[in-house]
């Protein structure tokens, strides 16, 4: 009994002596709970009905989620034939409080538009996800909520993402293939349950510091690996732009960070099926509108791209009035 006691004595001496000296010197990107869920069909979901606060060096933010999952105010009703919002941590927002992100700022001016114009917008942007969970997300989705446009965000880690998430692979024909979810998720939340049953813990520095860790592990760094993100980012930007053309829903694409060499090719794919490209202001022209080490936009930075794709949102539903002007 003595000796156990001395080594849970000497652990938590340990552990406090960790945390502080990681609050001290080591710079931790972010400190709170984790926004998401481990799901068996995209490997992760944002939580329903949550609500936290998230503290980096930069900024403190308010995080929260309604009863579907999404970042966004709770519905009155089922959002159906609204505006659907597709992306990374830039479309749901991260580093801004709620209703500060793009997606509910353009919500509240087609709403302030008055009644008539007023559409559900929703907002189904997931961290760190790339964009084989677009794919997903439409077949398994996008009969329930029939949008009448729709926003994809694409970053320029989506390459990165697609490569270290393999939720999709080419084969030597070309062709997508499906896969499995990574076990490197399971295992990651089943850590993240651990963490989450003892109060407090998630906002400890040192258990933010090896979230971080881990996140960042895994990248390809192979000229073969960067070239097969490539391939696979390309086809899967082709499929799911030709998965909204075929049902004539206007797509835009939001490039954020892309440069000229992976813009080429992009923007041939949104001209082959009919999207509107538009290319988000760079740190580099326009650094007032990003956190300075984050690199996520800031408030000032989510009002300047809601005003951006506000026209384009117009356009596009007058392109596409869905069924109940229809009729």
């Amino acid at each position: 009994m003595r000796t156990a006691t001395l080594f849970l004595v000497s652990m938590m001496i340990a552990v406090l002596a960790g945390e502080v000296i990681v609050r001290s010197l080591v710079p931790v990107r972010n400190v709170g709970p984790t926004f998401s869920e481990y799901d068996p069909v995209y490997g992760k979901r944002l939580k329903k009905s949550f609500s936290c606060t998230r503290t980096a060096a930069e900024f403190t933010m308010r995080f929260s989620t309604n009863s579907l999952g999404f970042r966004g105010a709770e519905p009155s009703s089922f959002p159906a034939g609204g505006i659907l919002f597709i992306g990374d941590s830039f479309t749901s927002g991260y580093g801004v409080n709620d209703g500060e992100e793009f997606p509910a700022l353009i919500a509240r001016q087609l709403d302030e538009a008055g009644s008539k114009a007023s559409v559900p917008v929703v907002n189904a942007g997931t961290g760190n996800t790339g964009n084989g969970y677009w794919l997903r997300f439409l077949e398994h989705e996008y009969d329930r909520f029939r949008p009448r446009a729709i926003v994809f965000g694409f970053c320029v880690n989506d390459f990165l993402d697609n490569a270290v998430e393999q939720l999709y692979t080419v084969d030597q024909d070309g062709r997508l293939q499906e896969t499995g979810i990574m076990p490197r998720q399971e295992a990651a939340r089943g850590a993240q349950a651990v963490i989450e049953a003892v109060p407090g813990l998630a906002y400890s520095h040192l258990v933010g510091l090896a979230r971080q860790m881990f996140s960042e592990s895994g990248t390809p760094t192979t000229s073969s690996g960067e070239e097969m993100a490539d391939i696979v980012t390309y086809r899967l930007l082709d499929t799911v732009l030709a998965f909204t053309a075929e049902r004539g829903v206007p797509a835009l694409l939001l490039q954020i960070g892309v440069d000229s060499t992976r813009g080429g090719p992009i923007e041939a794919l949104a001209r082959k099926h009919g999207a509107v490209s538009l290319l988000a202001p760079s740190k580099a022209d326009h650094p007032e509108l990003y956190y300075t080490t984050d690199g996520h936009w800031n408030a000032a930075g989510h009002r300047a791209i809601a005003s951006a794709l506000l026209p384009l949102v117009r356009t596009a539903l007058s392109q596409h009035p869905g069924e109940d002007a229809q009729q």
